[in-house]
């Protein structure tokens, strides 16, 4: 066995490539439903993304044509107001104002889902085409088995 050398620096001892995916910590969105985490979710978005709550509804109501309110943010953003729950496209409208899709991956978390940026979709292509080129092999593979015991 090789002596480790000591003297050389490991540059990928602690090396953590970032996430592909933008997710919250579980324990920063921890809920009794999903209403309640998507809410934790909303609150958090607007307070990491340095803006007021006046200046994204005011964003928020120009992409939809619909009034939103700072009144309205703080509701979408209140557990205790679970009832308030943000409409899909004004959750959408969120997103693109802050840049964080964090609160659409809490959402999408029940369902196995994620929101991954649009410049990773030509990748997701093409390992979808190798899954299905390698399943295809895999069938000619089990064809050509069968074809051989069966003469």
């Amino acid at each position: 066995m090789r002596k480790r050398d000591a003297f050389t620096i490991d540059l990928f001892r602690d090396y953590q490539p970032t996430s592909v995916v933008d997710r919250f910590d579980g324990e920063q969105v921890k809920a009794w439903s999903l209403g309640g985490r998507l809410a934790k979710a909303i609150a958090i978005c607007i307070q990491d993304s340095g803006m007021s709550r006046e200046d994204i509804a005011a964003q928020m109501s120009e992409i939809t044509k619909s009034n939103v309110s700072r009144t309205l943010l703080d509701a979408y953003s209140s557990q205790a107001k679970e009832q308030n729950q943000i409409s899909a496209v004004r959750l959408a409208a969120l997103v693109a104002i802050t840049g964080d899709a964090r609160p659409l991956n809490a959402l999408l978390q029940e369902a196995g889902l994620i929101v991954v940026p649009q410049k990773y979709e030509a990748l997701l292509k093409r390992e979808r085409a190798r899954e299905l080129r390698q399943q295809l092999e895999r069938e000619e593979q089990a064809a050509d088995a069968q074809w051989k015991a069966n003469r």
